[in-house]
């Protein structure tokens, strides 16, 4: 066939892809051609051959080079855990106020401080077209997320609330592994049940401990902190498929859903109404609430800008001290002292998300080990 300057020459087809041994020895002593002798007259087949260069390799390049941590994002998720559990311990101390009320409040202040920057952006407040609806579940999910938690720091220790819902990684993973077709193996299967684990010396539910002091045990508060740790899962998977839409236009939908919630629960009578109206609340009172709005939203951010400057990974590894300072402010304003159980169930909660969050680096440095 002739082109204008010249014929046209076709490309040769690339051979078709085969697993034959002589191909497999060409590949490999092109590369190793000083070793691959010796690895080949000590093994016995073409497994064990691709086993030894594999560990050859991985020997000659030495061991992985440590990613550099960007230590300002770190800073900036230990200070959004700080502003969260801030939030929690001002949710539980103002006990003479509705709590549905203090959302109400917080979802009001979150709200308006978002808004303005959306408009700056120039962004859609309704977010892409494509993602809308999935932005309407994200912020609905959250609402229902944020009145469990309020509720059950309003009922449970702080430490042992705040342990349970860092256990949300157990449902991330079914979740992930049951409508997102991601594996298993038996490092995500060893977390799962340690932080099962961790969850149970918390709560220590009446069927396994104390079987004869059922009366004083807060069921409603440990299932309430259980599915908050369930819905966090659930918010966490739908913003994974919203990770391109700024997270101003994110925490807008959980805002005002929140709101829409929480005023909906605020007419209704039912066993998350404890405490008076936020009316007839004293000024110092007033104040203190609107530090429930004001430390909510900064969490929000600084959690939000601490994912966008370093991983989730890192971010997650840090967040996990939350745990250290929900049950400090435990003992120090409340006087409550957690038995050896649930200081053991708080310490597998933390080695877990910490081990989840360095996986990476963990399975990368497995490899390395001849």
């Amino acid at each position: 066939m002739d082109v204008p300057g010249g014929p046209l020459i076709m490309p040769r087809p690339p051979p078709p892809y085969t697993t034959d041994k002589d191909e497999i020895e060409v590949l490999v002593t092109s590369t190793f051609l000083p070793s691959y002798d010796a690895i080949r007259k000590g093994s016995s087949s073409e497994c064990e051959i691709r086993t030894e260069v594999r560990k050859k390799i991985l020997r000659d390049l030495g061991p992985p080079k440590p990613t550099k941590t960007n230590w300002c994002a770190i800073l900036l998720a230990f200070l959004s855990g700080v502003f969260f559990t801030l939030c929690s311990a001002l949710v539980k101390g103002l006990e003479s106020i509705d709590p549905m009320e203090l959302l109400v409040l917080r979802s009001s202040i979150q709200v308006a401080a978002m808004l303005p920057i959306v408009a700056y952006r120039g962004r859609n407040p309704f977010g892409p077209p494509g993602l809308r609806l999935l932005l309407v579940l994200q912020g609905i999910v959250g609402g229902v997320t944020l009145v469990l938690l309020f509720f059950s720091f309003r009922r449970l220790p702080l430490g042992d609330a705040t342990s349970i819902i860092f256990s949300s990684p157990v449902f991330v993973l079914l979740l992930s592994f049951l409508c997102l077709r991601e594996p298993c193996g038996f490092f995500r299967t060893l977390i799962v049940f340690l932080l099962v684990t961790g969850v149970v010396l918390i709560s220590k539910p009446p069927l396994i401990f104390h079987q004869g002091q059922v009366e004083n045990y807060d069921g409603l508060g440990y299932s309430a902190a259980i599915l908050g740790a369930l819905f966090t899962a659930i918010n966490i998977v739908v913003m994974r498929r919203c990770k391109e839409v700024h997270y101003s236009i994110l925490v807008l939908h959980f805002s005002a859903w929140s709101l829409v919630v929480a005023t909906i629960l605020t007419q209704i009578h039912g066993p998350w109404t404890t405490g008076g109206p936020l009316r007839h609340a004293s000024l110092t009172h007033w104040g203190l609430a609107s530090l429930v709005g004001v430390t909510g939203l900064l969490g929000q951010v600084l959690l939000a800008r601490a994912l966008s400057m370093e991983g989730a990974g890192k971010v997650a590894v840090t967040r996990s001290l939350d745990i250290v300072l929900a049950f400090v402010l435990q003992i120090a304003f409340w006087d409550e002292v957690p038995d050896w159980m649930g200081a053991l169930g708080a310490c597998l909660v933390c080695i877990c998300v910490a081990a989840m969050g360095a996986e990476a680096q963990l399975t990368q440095v497995a490899a390395t080990i001849p």
